[in-house]
């Protein structure tokens, strides 16, 4: 076989500089995931652990500093002595304003890449050669944004969490120092506190999955109707599209009253314990003073660190919620970044010799050897070498499917589909998308210009020209507002049904791939210019092979050969 000779393909930007996606360890379970999102930037996770705790033990020892400057005043210090408390006061003060300034950048740094990470590898996976991804696209929108965010949310927390514990261990001590029943106090506090939160985090959790769900549901209509817009309007279904959306939407904001009001009791007790935790404070403390077993200093602190630790122990109280709403988050996105693949990459074993590379012939042939097609027909064609075949298929879901198949977006249930000879699932995914090219019915224009898609495949200027022209895409350039340079919008939404065909048919054949499949590529294309591009393609396709499943007299009649799906004889005997 000769090697093939087209135009290589854009090569994709190099990134390997990122870090890579979750690895099979880290995607085992939910909480892995949740490990691994939150200790891809561990380095700044530390830094804002060990600042902010600093910060927090600073804000702790504000009213112990302002205690002893208080009591030593009291028991007759010097004027130098009181100044001396109040320099250490000053400096204990500008420790904590820059220990929170940095740390509080750094956690910030942590919540956005956690973010943009767990963005990244669903966008990955997503776009990973093997399918199996089948969700639409507003239910994916969900996950990469709302909960995305919530595990962002969490991880930026996560050093806020862990330094209101440091603080609660440094304020015990503290207070121990004090009067022991001080210190028993806040310990007693916050076990009440975190056994509380813990007995109500299973509800939040059940409530915080179906909230999640729910609302990714009604992202997905709701974009779902904006796009079919005008499809609604024509056939006048605006009023039972809305009055659906209307009820999931219903649906939804039930769902997060009630993932609110489970949090908000979580919450509410947190807030309740540490009030009563505060009271009992301020209730020892000032019997102990009364029967003076310890003085005014003393109290002062004392009062001061259970007003000021009842902040982290509300941190505490909530950092639990946090927690279980990010885990249900993560299986959100866990579910995506496991779904199995439709098709798999061949293994190097199971590989013929020299297919994994790429060597594919100049113009090699298709051929369906008793493919199994959801008509119930068993496909039994060949598209020859260098020619131009077209494929008639009496069921539309065997035409989506001969597209499918090739493409090798799924696998056949039987039978086998060869290239140049070779089974399509004995080529890497790459090497075979490289080679065999499929222009689907429904074609989706990429974000930016037409000129951005009609050079998505290619560098070659001169086959980029060639391609607009045999497409009549620079028809479209002269049409719209500023030629090449128009913005076609969200999947070409700013441009005619005629015109995206048109983009996306000399998108294709600028590529100029071995086997091009073309879908029904003219059906919002009037007659006459029909004609016109399918001679176009053909001479331009001269020497290479093309399929061209359709049922249009334009394309059939510009074919060497046409094949009938299901085959005269079967029709006949059925």
């Amino acid at each position: 076989m000769t090697a093939a000779a087209p135009a290589p393909p854009r090569r994709p930007p190099d990134r390997r500089s990122e870090p890579s996606g979750p690895s099979p360890a880290s995607c085992a379970s939910p909480r892995a995931l949740l490990r691994w999102a939150v200790g891809e930037r561990r380095g700044d996770l530390v830094l804002a652990a060990v600042l902010l705790s600093t910060h927090q033990l600073g804000e702790a020892l504000v009213p112990v500093l302002v205690g002893a400057t208080v009591g030593r005043a009291v028991r007759s210090g010097t004027p130098a002595s009181t100044a001396c408390w109040l320099a250490l006061l000053a400096a204990d003060f500008l420790m904590l304003s820059l220990s929170y300034r940095f740390g509080a950048r750094a956690a910030v740094r942590v919540r956005q890449h956690t973010e943009h990470r767990l963005r990244m590898a669903l966008t990955e996976r997503v776009l990973h050669p093997s399918g199996g991804v089948r969700l639409v696209p507003g239910d994916l929108l969900s996950r990469a944004s709302g909960d995305a965010e919530r595990v962002g949310a969490f991880a930026g927390t996560l050093a806020g969490t862990v330094a209101a514990v440091v603080v609660l261990l440094g304020s015990t001590v503290l207070l121990l120092r004090i009067h022991p029943g001080l210190g028993a106090l806040v310990v007693a506090g916050t076990a009440a506190v975190l056994l509380a939160q813990n007995r109500l985090s299973h509800a939040l959790h059940r409530t915080s999955g179906t909230e999640q769900a729910l609302q990714a549901r009604a992202t997905a209509l709701a974009e779902d109707v904006v796009r079919g817009l005008r499809v609604l309007r024509g056939i006048g279904a605006e009023r039972a599209v809305a009055a659906d959306y209307a009820r999931v939407s219903r649906d939804a904001v039930g769902a997060a009253r009630r993932a609110v009001s489970a949090e908000g009791a979580l919450v509410s007790v947190g807030v309740l314990l540490t009030g009563l935790y505060l009271a009992a404070v301020a209730a020892l403390g000032g019997a102990l003073a009364l029967d003076g077993r310890i003085g005014l200093g003393p109290l002062i602190a004392a009062l001061g660190l259970a007003r000021f630790v009842s902040g982290p122990m509300r941190v505490a109280a909530t950092a639990h919620a946090r927690y279980v709403r990010a885990l249900a988050s993560s299986a959100r996105v866990h579910e995506v970044l496991t779904a199995p693949p439709a098709v798999t990459e061949p293994t190097a074993a199971g590989t013929a010799p020299g297919t994994v590379a790429g060597a594919v012939g100049e113009a090699p042939a298709v051929a369906f050897h008793g493919v199994s097609l959801p008509g119930g027909s068993r496909a039994r064609w060949t598209a020859e070498a260098g020619r131009m075949t077209g494929l008639v298929c009496a069921d539309p879901a065997d035409a989506d499917a001969v597209a499918l198949l090739l493409a090798r977006e799924e696998d056949p249930g039987e039978g086998r589909i060869l290239l140049d000879g070779t089974a399509l699932d004995r080529f890497a995914l790459d090497t075979l998308r490289t080679a065999l090219l499929v222009c689907h019915h429904e074609p989706v224009l990429l974000p930016g210009t037409v000129a951005d898609n009609l050079a998505a495949l290619t560098e070659d200027t001169a086959a980029v020209a060639e391609a607009a022209r045999a497409a009549r895409a620079d028809q479209v350039l002269g049409a719209v507002a500023h030629g090449a340079r128009t913005r076609v919008g969200d999947r070409g939404e700013t441009l005619s049904g005629g015109q995206r065909q048109r983009v996306a048919l000399a998108r294709a054949l600028a590529a100029r791939s071995p086997v091009l499949v073309l879908h029904d590529p003219t059906t919002a294309v009037d007659a006459a210019t029909e004609d016109v591009i399918a001679d176009r393609v053909r001479r331009a396709r001269t020497g290479r092979t093309t399929l061209v499943i359709t049922d249009s007299p334009s394309w059939l009649a510009r074919c060497d050969q046409v094949v009938h799906l299901p085959t005269p004889e079967r029709t006949a005997t059925s």
